[in-house]
């Protein structure tokens, strides 16, 4: 064998020996990774914190919706001292309040060598099972194992979990978040649009060398990252008259027989929505089959032809545009307007003349269908679209219906302007008319409804628009002040408050015809004391055929509210006056 032979082959075993090793290297790795023996622990562990979703939290400072940190509890089978077994169970027992009988039943569980023996263990009484786990480990409840190392109680955070205090309160504009394994599943409402301001920003995590009981040892060595959770929302919603109105609404939906009643309470000045209650509600924690309608947010998602709260809204536009005077007299033909052929207008009381101002107390069809031709198309059209109808509120809820309201083209007819001055032909919601109709008691501005408050240091700061002067808005505020004095709202006046207002009660109309036997009753007015001004909105939809008007129906809820807030001081009446 030459001598180039001989170190070609002493390369050849060099190199045999080297991939020998590593594969040794190798197959042991691949061991250690599937059976992790006793014996080979890694030095270094870590934890993770979930970061929590903020909470929920109204003006009167409670707390409406939260996560909560939840844990459970595993033990490896192996390494417990089975002549100390009562005594781990006695004091799991003591310490979580759960029956011997069920810790047991698991810990013989035969299908695992780790057995999960508690479930759902809430922060405070994880904090007494962290002191409870060096105490079975002084009492050598467990063994070590060949490392020396103490495995005693695993306990370990699960998912949290959105907890809802006060039930079905407030809802469906509070809205929920039901969490599974694998993903959270946001609902509607407040939870929905203010997703990303609660929704975790990041996880703690924790990483370092173990000591023997096997905990962390927190020195130079180890990473630290502090958990962020997300932003506390703070609402202008006052909880308890939350509560209070839902009652109201509650207790007269059966003797209205109506299918649902919606009440909205709002600070003409600042837009905070101080209550959006309805009588359909749901318990976001457990919401029942017969229940999945309630979760539709009506105050922004039920749209229909409003009826007589629109003259007010007509008369601004005609003042706007100087073709009004409120003490010309019009024609108001008894009653009966054949207005075109096929076409003919009724008013609930036969007058033979009326002045604009008693057209308004009266609620004159005929007289504002006469009024509404003296605007053009586009006077029409616009005018309603810089009230905000045919645009979603900016209400902060998600999934608000926009409202119908004819194109351009549509306003050329006369029978559609006609039915347009009268609250026909188009189709709003409650919120709309509530923003709409703030303008008369806020100087002409229209302000965005606001549920938020603020979140972190930034504060929700509604817009504002000024949609008509504050000589129209003063003008028409003391038409419908008389309204209430001598009109169709008279049962809500109360001594020493400024209470103004307008009902509108309309017909339904299903696949182009309109159901006798279905009306839909809206109220919407003001309340004023001698500190503060509030816009309360009300609809009642489909009440009892034979007590349908809105003074027979959301007068009287638009009245208990008041009283309430005059109960809580809210509202404190001139004892002047």
């Amino acid at each position: 064998m030459t001598e180039q032979d001989k170190n070609s082959l002493k390369v050849g075993i060099l190199f045999s020996a080297i991939f020998f090793l590593i594969l040794i290297f190798l197959l042991r790795v691949t061991f250690i990774s599937i059976y992790k023996p006793d014996h080979f622990i890694s030095r270094v562990i870590s934890h993770t914190d979930l970061a929590l979703r903020g909470k929920i939290i109204t003006k009167d400072n409670y707390i409406v919706a939260e996560n909560k940190k939840i844990y459970s509890v595993a033990v490896i089978k192996k390494y417990i001292n089975q002549n100390k077994k009562d005594l781990l169970i006695n004091l799991l027992s003591i310490y979580t309040n759960t029956p011997k009988q069920v810790l047991l039943h698991r810990l013989n569980d035969t299908n695992t060598s780790r057995v999960v023996l508690l479930k759902h263990i809430p922060y405070n009484i994880k904090k007494n099972l962290s002191y409870l786990s060096t105490v079975l480990t002084i009492k050598k409840v467990f063994i070590p194992s060949k490392s020396k190392i103490i495995y005693g109680l695993d306990i370990y955070e699960e998912p949290s979990k959105r907890y809802y205090p006060f039930h079905d309160r407030f809802e469906p504009a509070l809205g929920y978040v039901k969490y599974n394994d694998k993903h959270q599943k946001i609902g509607i409402g407040i939870e929905k649009y203010y997703d990303e301001i609660l929704k975790p920003r990041q996880n703690g995590y924790s990483k370092g060398y173990r000591d023997v009981q096997n905990h962390i040892i927190y020195d130079n060595n180890a990473i630290i990252k502090k958990r962020v959770d997300g932003d506390n929302l703070h609402l202008n919603i006052n909880l308890v008259l939350q509560g209070k109105i839902e009652n109201i609404l509650d207790t007269l939906k059966p003797q209205m027989k109506a299918k649902e009643l919606l009440a909205v309470v709002m600070d003409s000045k600042t837009g905070h929505i101080i209550s959006i209650a309805t009588s359909n509600r749901f318990h976001p924690m457990h919401i029942r089959p017969n229940e999945v309608s309630n979760l539709k947010i009506s105050h922004i998602q039920y749209s229909y032809e409003p009826g007589s709260v629109m003259k007010p809204i007509t008369l601004a536009m005609l003042l706007e545009h100087k073709k009004v005077n409120i003490l010309e007299v019009l024609n108001a033909h008894n009653g009966v307007f054949h207005f075109k052929r096929h076409f003919t207008i009724y008013d609930d009381e036969s007058f033979k003349w009326l002045n604009v101002i008693q057209a308004v107390i009266h609620s004159s069809n005929i007289v504002f269908a006469q009024l509404g031709l003296r605007l053009t198309p586009e006077e029409f059209r616009n005018g309603l679209l810089n009230f905000g109808f045919y645009k979603r509120s900016g209400i902060d809820l998600p999934y608000e219906y926009k409202g119908v309201l004819f194109s351009l083209r549509g306003f050329q007819s006369e029978i559609h302007r006609a039915s347009n001055a009268f609250g026909y032909a188009m189709q709003v919601n409650l919120i709309q008319l509530l923003k709409a109709y703030n303008s008369f008691n806020n100087d002409g501005i229209m302000i965005t409804p606001k549920i938020g408050e603020f979140y972190g240091n930034t504060p929700i700061i509604p817009q504002k628009k000024q949609v008509i002067s504050p000589a129209t808005a003063q003008t028409v505020l003391n038409i419908l002040r008389q309204v209430v004095l001598q009109g169709t709202a008279k049962a809500t006046n109360i001594p020493g408050l400024f209470i103004a207002g307008k009902t509108g009660t309309a017909k339904i109309n299903k696949n182009g015809q309109y159901i006798k036997g279905l009306y839909n009753s809206t109220f919407v007015g003001f309340v004023n004391d001698n500190k503060h001004k509030y816009t309360i909105a009300v609809l009642t939809i489909k009440p009892d055929p034979h007590r349908f008007f809105a003074s027979q129906t959301s007068v009287v809820i638009f009245r208990k509210i008041v009283e309430t807030m005059i109960e809580m001081n809210i509202l404190k009446p001139n004892k002047q006056n």
